[in-house]
């Protein structure tokens, strides 16, 4: 526009304000194919909008823990795992009996077994001595954690085997999800 040494000031002025008269035009859409997809975007956009606040998706926390033992619980001789478990304080208020929970046990070979069951019991297990002055303290509080198991136990379990806890503490729509953090 401004590149041509031969054209007048005000020839280039002009062409310059003719271009900002085409760009201040609004859109139009004059074939069938344009309208389809403008549609096509507005349902989709739609959909996303309504997932957005009637959706549903689960919120899991993980926690490390360590086996205390494993085996059938007297007397109902159903298949349990004991373990202790690290649970931040900001989410211990959500962890309660009848959650669903999947428990990992930590494998060097990657192969490690799971099982799923759910919360059974969880009470605080508090420090002693020197150490429950730092409880406070702490960003994760230790709990003792009754993983009652949806199947039998089938492979031997050795107390002090370091594991994970998958907790599902609850089902949310993505905007309350959003507004939880």
């Amino acid at each position: 526009m401004f590149n041509n040494p031969f054209g007048s000031f005000q020839d280039s002025v002009a062409a310059a304000k003719e271009e900002r008269e085409q760009l201040d035009r609004l859109l139009t859409i004059s074939t069938p194919r344009e309208r389809v997809l403008v549609a096509v975007i507005g349902a989709l956009s739609l959909l996303l909008a309504a997932w957005f606040f009637f959706g549903d998706v689960a919120r899991n926390v993980t926690v490390d823990a360590i086996l205390v033992e494993a085996g059938n619980d007297l007397p109902s001789n159903s298949p349990s795992i004991h373990a202790l478990a690290w649970i931040e304080k900001g989410v211990e208020s959500q962890v309660r009996v009848g959650l669903p929970a999947v428990v990992r046990l930590a494998d060097a070979n990657g192969a490690a077994p799971t099982f799923i069951g759910e919360i059974g019991e969880i009470s605080a297990a508090g420090l002693s001595g020197q150490l429950a002055e730092f409880e406070l303290l702490a960003p994760v509080s230790v709990h003792l954690v009754k993983v009652m198991l949806d199947e039998d136990l089938d492979t031997e379990i050795d107390a002090g085997t370091q594991s994970e806890i998958v907790i599902e503490v609850g089902r949310h729509s993505p905007i309350a999800l959003l507004r939880m953090r």
